[in-house]
Parts: C-alpha cells; structure tokens; sequence
C-alpha cells in the first residue's frame, strides 16, 4: 500500500490577477504540535511539519500574496498600488512547493504588504504578523519577533476599537485575550492584566470557560510579573 504523503497540492485562483496556480498544504496528521505556547506559538517534531509555514498563498504569476481569510474585494484605487509596488517589482518564482523557513518568512512578508495596501481587516493583519512573530520565535530571533508581535498587538487593538473582527476565525473574547497576552509578552504588565479582566468580566463569560480559564491564568502571570517588574 502506498504511504500517505504529509503534503497535498490545492488548485487555487489569484484573487488579484485571476490567473490560477498550485499550492501545498500540510495533512492534518502530519502536523500535530508537541507544545503550544500560550500565545498559540505550536512546535513541531521532526517527521511533523510546520503548516503555518503554508498558511500564505503567493501567485507566482503577479506576487499577490494572501491567506484564504483575504476578502475578494479591492477598494477603489489599490489595484493600481499592487501592481505598482507588487507586481512591477515581482521576480517570478514558485511558493508552490515545500518550503522552508526563509520562504516562509517572504511569503508573510509579502501578504503583510498585501493586506496593508488592500486595507484588510485589522483582525486579519494582525493574524498574519502575529504567525511571523511565531516564526521568529523557531528561529530564535528575539528582535524580530518583538517587532512583529508589536505590529500584531497594535493590529489586534484596532480590530478591538472598530469591531473589524467579526466576520473573521476571531471573536470578540480572542482579541482580548490576544491583547492581555500580547502586552504581557512585551512587558506592558498594567495593561495586560486590563485586558485579562475584560474578559473574566465579559458578558459572554460564561459561555466561553475555556478562555476565561486561560485568562485567569494569565491575569496571575502578569500580576506577578508586574510586581517582579517593579521589584
């Protein structure tokens, strides 16, 4: 019997230049992480991959780079700005087969552009610097992941503000808790345990016991790291 591939290809179409093109996606049983950080950063064993490394569709045709969360609607006026700063500069080549961390890299570099000239939801921005800040974090590089969880925190608290997140895989409860433990993670203490308590006193509280748990949690942490801070 022939053994189960960990990779499978997904036909896709550009949503900026219509033409369509093929891309990999990881098996769900091929990457099951081993640890999870509590800000959803998964780790992976050898023999399991990574499928964040995936998460980014980049045409190889015009260089548009999105994720399947990227509405199909472009406001007046950026058509002209992608092609300007994104295709014109575009060297063609394939995001199509394995990739590695370099390539993953790119690839969310190039939907954070995307998405920033498209003006995507905040709620999707943020997912996307947010999965680059995971990324860094594999590779040890502690100043680049606290600038893109940076990017992530300031997007997420734009979504907050204009409710932008509905409509997205985020709800109100996980944006704060993306807020509380975003601010945590960047010493902002005072600010995390705000965030901490919305949701423990949050109207859909009850509800949502899983998160409301975790954020009990982190509210303790960061009120220990708070008075740690200014011990």
């Amino acid at each position: 019997m022939q053994s189960l591939e960990p990779f499978y290809e997904k036909k896709l179409t550009c949503i900026f230049c219509g033409k369509p093109f093929t891309t990999l996606r990881v098996r769900s049983r091929f990457s099951i992480p081993h640890q999870i950080d509590t800000d959803f950063c998964p780790y992976y064993r050898v023999g399991n991959y990574n499928p964040h490394f995936y998460y980014v569709n980049v045409c190889p045709e015009c260089g548009f780079a999105f994720s399947e969360e990227f509405s199909d609607q472009f406001p007046r006026g950026s058509k002209e700005v992608i092609h300007a700063q994104i295709t014109k500069q575009w060297i063609k080549r394939n995001f199509g087969q394995v990739r590695d961390i370099q390539q993953a890299l790119e690839s969310y570099k190039l939907a954070v552009l995307a998405a920033s000239i498209k003006k995507e939801k905040n709620a999707i921005l943020a997912g996307l610097c947010l999965r680059l800040a995971w990324l860094y974090r594999i590779e040890n590089n502690a100043e680049q992941e606290k600038r893109f969880m940076g990017l992530a925190l300031n997007a997420y608290e734009a979504s907050y503000v204009h409710s932008d997140f509905a409509g997205t895989s985020m709800s109100e409860l996980n944006v704060l808790f993306m807020i509380g433990e975003l601010s945590r993670r960047l010493g902002q203490y005072q600010k995390a345990v705000l965030y901490f308590s919305k949701i423990i006193q949050h109207k859909d509280a009850k509800d949502n016991q899983n998160i409301v748990n975790r954020a009990r949690e982190q509210w303790s942490v960061a009120k220990e790291e708070n008075s740690h801070s200014r011990g």
